[in-house]
């Protein structure tokens, strides 16, 4: 079935960026709101105050030392290893099997993909653009695979694979938060998706949350898309999943049943 190139990235590869920024946007406000907080508690001048700061300083500190250990822990996170048919991750002890015959890309080739897709989406806005860009340099691209070329005149199932850093200061704790952000920012920005309730389901031995939306295509054709998500060793790891009738459905499956967590 043919569509437009747009829709077709905006379906394969808009859920990527969208869910990144709206998260990237919860931390810009946690971190607004932490400034205006710390200043306020600066302007209160007593004694008590000032001992309470010493105390604050000193759990900052602590923090940030926590933090700079938890991001020295993530140069050792790899990208996984994807092979004709099939895709292993160590690091999230994560593994599938899909078609030989699909296409799939490295982390390289995904970047561009998704580059491209920030482009479509932000425009002429700069803000946006630089939100994409920041959330984006979060962000492991780990998996796609798809039955069609990627980024081509046509849509077809796919799989993808990608993963964010989270902290606690975006409010981010279960795959059901990172999903409402996503669901969130992609309403405020009127994109054309209907929305299931947020449920829960176990695939591959593991409890993930599960966002279901779909889109018209235009062309009397529904993309349906199953965006899963869990926090796995402060990351939200999310699967994607495509599909448009139920042969393409009855590919995903398969897919879903081949996951494993270790």
């Amino acid at each position: 079935m043919s569509i437009s190139k747009k829709a077709s990235l905006f379906a394969m590869l808009i859920m990527i960026v969208l869910v990144v920024a709206a998260c990237g946007d919860k931390a810009d406000t946690a971190t607004s709101t932490d400034d205006t907080t710390k200043t306020e508690t600066a302007t209160a001048g007593t004694d008590t105050d000032s001992a309470a700061k010493e105390d604050t300083e000193n759990t900052e500190n602590t923090e940030t030392a926590t933090e700079t250990a938890t991001e020295d822990n993530t140069q050792n996170v790899e990208l996984g290893k994807t092979e004709k048919g099939s895709y292993n991750n160590d690091y999230f002890g994560v593994s599938l099997k899909f078609p030989e015959e699909w296409e799939f890309q490295d982390a390289a080739g995904m970047n561009q993909l998704t580059s491209a897709s920030s482009e479509a989406i932000a425009g002429d806005d700069a803000t946006k653009k630089k939100q994409l860009e920041l959330s984006q340099e979060k962000t492991l691209n780990l998996l796609m695979a798809s039955e069609l070329p990627l980024g081509g005149q046509q849509v077809g199932p796919s799989a993808m694979a990608i993963a964010e850093k989270v902290s606690l200061l975006q409010g981010i704790r279960t795959g059901k938060d990172y999903l409402e952000a996503t669901k969130e920012f992609m309403q405020a920005s009127q994109f054309p998706y209907d929305y299931k309730d947020i449920t829960t389901e176990t695939i591959g031995g593991k409890e993930m949350d599960l966002m279901q939306i779909t889109m018209d295509a235009g062309d009397g054709t529904t993309i349906t898309q199953d965006y899963y998500s869990a926090i796995i060793e402060g990351y939200a790891f999310n699967f994607i999943f495509t599909y448009l009738d139920d042969e393409s459905k009855a590919s995903i499956d398969t897919i879903k049943k081949s996951v494993q967590f270790k």
